[in-house]
């Protein structure tokens, strides 16, 4: 069975990293990796290739913004990067729920008033970029 990266490699990686401040190039190269390989396997994205890519990209870059704050000698360096890549996947589709790929907020609360009663509704936002000319 071929083995997919070697794990005591990404670990001298990790420590080198950790050592000078910031992700080597190999560490750098294995994060990308991961990214890219994890996207397509574990998570549909009907062949949308901005979601793919805003999925690789978000993961990336917690990755490479929050590893060496997490990383500890003695634990599996591949291990985190891979469940950091995993939750920052997953929380970017469950954000997909209240935001676009870029981002932009879809849906919010709205208050009304019906039989004198306030109620708050969840509405999904239009967008209108051509709003100006029609006022």
């Amino acid at each position: 069975m071929k083995k997919k990266y070697d794990k005591e490699q990404i670990e001298k990686e990790a420590f080198i990293s950790a050592k000078q401040g910031r992700i080597t190039e190999a560490l750098g190269r294995f994060i990308l990796i991961r990214c890219e390989e994890i996207v397509n396997h574990s998570f549909i994205t009907n062949g949308n290739k901005e979601l793919r890519q805003a999925l690789i990209d978000d993961a990336v870059m917690r990755v490479c913004d929050k590893f060496l704050y997490y990383y500890l000698k003695d634990r599996s360096a591949a291990n985190l990067i891979i469940t950091m890549i995993y939750s920052t996947m997953y929380n970017k589709i469950k954000g997909l729920r209240w935001k676009d790929v870029y981002g932009q907020r879809i849906k919010g609360n709205i208050y009304t008033v019906e039989d004198g009663v306030k109620v708050k509704k969840l509405v999904r936002y239009t967008k209108d970029d051509y709003l100006s000319e029609k006022l």
